[in-house]
């Protein structure tokens, strides 16, 4: 898959599926499908080109159905403003965290937050500054390496350089929910996945995801869920 983010530019985008402007403030989402090419000149932008792996990580923290069509054909977002500012203060700051050899997951949580926002599935991003973005993006990618293993709300506060308070009124005014409620979603988003796209056994899962017993999974699962595990794995 490939981004396109234009700041300046001329001309027009030719794909298989038709041509488009080439217009200020545009972002294009590319399908890693089709023919591309570019007739004319773009003074300032960025490509961004990225795995299907990485793409996973987005979607796993996206639910809207839309999310996974994004790549499906050729789509764009126009965006102006401070939105725009943004957009491109993200992608400054990714650039360099590439170039630092960041870990995988982190970036991986960064496009999350950068599609989220740009192609507006998180309708919440957009009226967050940019240091909330920032700060939102660090728990986010906090939360992905830990949320199997840690639970205390002192853990992840001290990763965030804040108080367990300030965290805690952090989560509820820009995600609108507590650091408990986002790890089992997590969690639960997680052995979905296991469960329908793995080979482990259910025993595996439950100790994979933290869990003491598999019983205590079990009802964990089906109170999220609504089902119980052998039910939602014979969906698959």
């Amino acid at each position: 898959m490939r981004i396109l983010i234009i700041k300046d530019a001329n001309g027009c985008l030719c794909m298989n599926s038709g041509d488009y402007d080439l217009k200020d403030g545009r972002i294009f989402f590319i399908p890693e499908e089709g023919l591309v090419r570019l007739e004319g000149e773009i003074g300032s932008g960025y490509w961004v080109n990225f795995s299907s792996a990485l793409y996973s990580e987005f979607l796993l923290q996206n639910l809207d159905p839309l999310a996974k069509n994004l790549f499906l054909n050729l789509s764009f977002r126009d965006l102006e403003g401070n939105a725009l500012k943004k957009a491109f203060s993200l992608m400054e700051q990714l650039k360099k965290d590439i170039e630092a050899n960041k870990d995988v997951k982190f970036l991986g949580q960064y496009l999350s937050l950068f599609l989220g926002f740009t192609a507006g599935f998180d309708g919440y991003l957009a009226a967050l500054t940019l240091d909330e973005l920032q700060q939102t993006l660090r728990f986010r990618a906090i939360l992905e390496n830990f949320y199997k293993r840690e639970k205390s709300i002192v853990f992840y506060a001290e990763g965030m350089g804040m108080s367990p308070k300030k965290l805690n009124s952090f989560l509820d005014r820009v995600l609108g929910k507590s650091l408990f409620v986002l790890i089992k979603g997590r969690v639960m988003r997680e052995a979905e996945e296991l469960l329908l796209h793995s080979d482990y056994t259910v025993d595996e899962i439950a100790v994979m995801l933290g869990f003491q017993q598999t019983s205590n999974f079990n009802n964990a699962f089906k109170r999220y869920k609504g089902i119980s595990v052998s039910q939602f794995a014979n969906l698959g």
